[in-house]
């Protein structure tokens, strides 16, 4: 869990250390309940560039999968017009990433919350990464990172969007022929 991390990064490096990828071991993280502000996660109130920066760390520390205990856990509802109710004991919006479409619209079906679509873009983000670095290293990659300011650490990472459309075009521009 990112969530007992924390800030550690040493210890992310500690659990990565006795991983045996030879044998077929991954690296798996998650988030839930926690952390909070102002680590990454995907909270409701959190900032767009918060919710993408759960997949930036993920890629930065290694990550060969990601597990999120749950996209739609509100509470369930007698009719589906009934008032959206988080369920209780959880932080705002954890675990619910999808909304009922009959609450929103005429058509049943699910309507994405916007902190899906950042997700999606975190993960384009992870996956630009990993092109970069198959093609540059991941310490060149880490280097692009740091120098366009994107993501540096669980508390340190942009709240601006300038700095990752820079990453981005600097990815964009130096890889074009990749395949």
């Amino acid at each position: 869990s990112e969530w007992v991390f924390g800030n550690r990064e040493d210890l992310v490096k500690d659990v990565i250390s006795e991983l045996h990828p030879e044998n077929g071991e991954e690296w798996w993280t998650y988030v839930c309940m926690g952390p909070s502000d102002p680590h990454p996660n995907w909270h409701l109130g959190m900032r767009g560039t918060q919710h993408r920066a759960v997949m930036w760390r993920v890629w930065k520390e290694g990550g060969t999968g990601f597990l999120y205990w749950g996209a739609n856990c509100y509470e369930k509802a007698t009719v589906p017009s009934a008032e959206i109710r988080f369920r209780r004991g959880l932080p705002p919006g954890d675990g619910v990433l999808y909304y009922p479409g009959e609450v929103f619209s005429s058509s049943k079906q699910p309507v994405a919350s916007l902190r899906l679509e950042r997700i999606l873009s975190g993960l384009q983000d992870f996956e630009y990464l990993k092109l970069y670095a198959s093609r540059y290293g991941k310490e060149e990659a880490l280097t692009l990172l740091e120098k366009t300011g994107v993501y540096l650490g669980p508390e340190r990472y942009t709240h601006e969007h300038m700095a990752i459309d820079i990453m981005r075009g600097e990815i964009f521009t130096s890889c074009r022929s990749c395949s």
